[in-house]
């Protein structure tokens, strides 16, 4: 090894990060390996080390490697494809005309993660959610609106590999299943109080032109405020409104390759 090649755990790290950056739509371990001309020994540490601080993740289904939203979170980038900052005026804007608390999700492999959560007016809030926590996919109206519009066989995999997790929220594979099938007949996501009893929640999944899923969008509120009249006659048609403002906004970044 020359004196001017980086040495060290953090330098095996970002010569792993590096390689993943290159490889947008993953990387299989075979892959990063040959890019990083690691051993298959130290690919292995390093990768392991990556996914338990969430800066790399696995997909369930293809087992490729990628880059994790951790690393966003960490670097505080404000650029035009960071969801928080694309989405916050549409969430504004939900929440001022509810009074209810919005949570904004994405997915990440097996995993649905809190982007941002707007508050609303009403005094009792429902703050089961905050921004960086993370949910096996299917958990939670957002999760479940992602998990809905998710290929099946994707979907599922990633249902099982959760299985012990999604037990702790009353969730099992076969719920997430249903759940899945109850949106397609409503075309909403119903979260009725599974996690927290005495909170609802309703979800719209955002996806681009080309049916690229980017996040889910949801209201959260006590059980009182969560009948069926008030989400299809007031919830709903908001929602919907900002669900397809986010859509055509994350639409554009696609196909200027800023997304």
């Amino acid at each position: 090894m020359s004196a001017e090649t980086p040495v060290g755990s953090i330098a095996r790290a970002q010569n792993v990060l590096a390689a993943l950056a290159r490889m947008p739509l993953g990387a299989s371990f075979t892959e990063i390996q040959a890019c990083t001309d690691f051993t298959r020994t130290t690919t292995h540490r390093v990768l392991a080390s990556l996914m338990e601080v969430h800066y790399v993740y696995q997909d369930p289904g293809s087992r490729k490697y990628h880059l994790g939203h951790a690393l966003a979170a960490l670097a505080r980038v404000a650029n035009r494809s960071d969801l928080a900052a694309l989405a916050r005026r549409s969430m504004r804007r939900v929440a001022e005309g509810t009074k209810d608390t919005v949570f904004l999700s994405a997915p990440e492999g097996a995993v649905s993660i809190c982007v941002c959560r707007e508050l609303g007016e009403f005094p009792i809030r429902t703050l089961t959610l905050d921004a960086g926590d993370r949910l096996p996919l299917g958990v939670g109206a957002t999760g479940q609106a992602i998990y809905a519009v998710t290929e099946k066989s994707k979907r599922m995999a990633a249902a099982r590999s959760n299985q012990a997790w999604m037990a702790d929220y009353n969730y099992t594979p076969e719920k997430a299943e249903e759940l899945a099938a109850d949106f397609l007949q409503r075309g909403f996501a119903f979260n009725p109080s599974i996690p927290v009893p005495g909170m609802s929640a309703v979800a719209l999944p955002i996806q681009t032109g080309t049916g690229r899923i980017v996040a889910a969008i949801g209201i959260g509120a006590i059980n009182e405020r969560m009948k069926m009249d008030r989400i299809e006659g007031e919830l709903l048609p908001l929602l919907r409104e900002e669900v397809a403002t986010l859509s055509a906004k994350f639409s554009e970044l696609e196909r200027e390759n800023l997304l």
